[in-house]
């Protein structure tokens, strides 16, 4: 599904964003990735969504070298990606069906799939009831289920999630990691950047952990810091 080889990323600045970082990432796996900030998290989710482009190395994502990627190409690369962000990035003119249908539309969708697919992400993620408000009439974490349900309609095969619960509180947090969970066990792969170490802790899922570039740990079923 997702794979890195001698990943390297050096800003013009000089900054060693990610350096030599390899690993793979199976088609349906939950992994959290970790580290603290500057740590190259984020920087390695851009690099997967085509946002920035390697100094070297190989990052692959269904045995496409993104490197490579025309523009149309990363178009369609980005289809298949969902991305939950910590600030929500929604359109504030836009209702909470605008902002989910929204994502369909760019990618010109058959007007007949749009309805039903849209009402079908929302009765996912519990907001069927507020399809008709804007996103300033919601809570932080309905806002954070907008996005999620954003990042779904398009059914990708990956889903990146950057801080997902970073400005939740810890009970509106669980439920987000609650459909995630669920989200995954319906088989959409997950890489979520985080530093919620109860999160990681509870859920015992794969960790990789960045230091200052490097891919310092990757552990199966793992914690946020290594147990002694």
């Amino acid at each position: 599904m997702l794979i890195a080889k001698k990943l390297t990323k050096i800003y013009n600045n000089g900054v060693v964003a990610l350096d030599q970082v390899s690993l793979i990432v199976q088609k349906g796996e939950f992994v959290f990735l970790v580290g603290p900030s500057g740590a190259g998290k984020t920087t390695f989710l851009n690099l997967v969504i085509r946002q920035e482009v390697p100094t070297s190395g190989l990052i692959s994502v269904n045995q496409q070298n993104l490197a490579y990627l025309k523009k149309k190409e990363i178009a369609f690369l980005r289809r298949n990606i969902g991305v939950i962000f910590q600030d929500y990035k929604l359109l504030p003119q836009k209702t909470v069906y605008e902002n989910v249908a929204f994502a369909l539309e760019v990618i010109e969708a058959k007007p007949r799939m749009i309805k039903p697919r849209v009402y079908e992400v929302l009765e996912l993620v519990g907001l069927l009831n507020k399809a008709n408000l804007f996103p300033s009439e919601l809570s932080g974490g309905e806002q954070q289920r907008v996005c999620l349900a954003r990042a779904l309609v398009n059914r990708p095969l990956l889903l990146l999630a950057d801080e997902p619960t970073g400005n939740l509180d810890p009970d509106t947090s669980w439920g987000i990691m609650e459909l995630l969970r669920e989200v995954n066990r319906r088989g959409t792969t997950i890489v979520m950047a985080t530093h919620n170490r109860e999160i990681v802790d509870q859920m015992r899922r794969r960790v990789i952990a960045l230091d200052r570039g490097k891919l310092v740990r990757d552990t199966p079923k793992g914690g946020y810091t290594l147990e002694t």
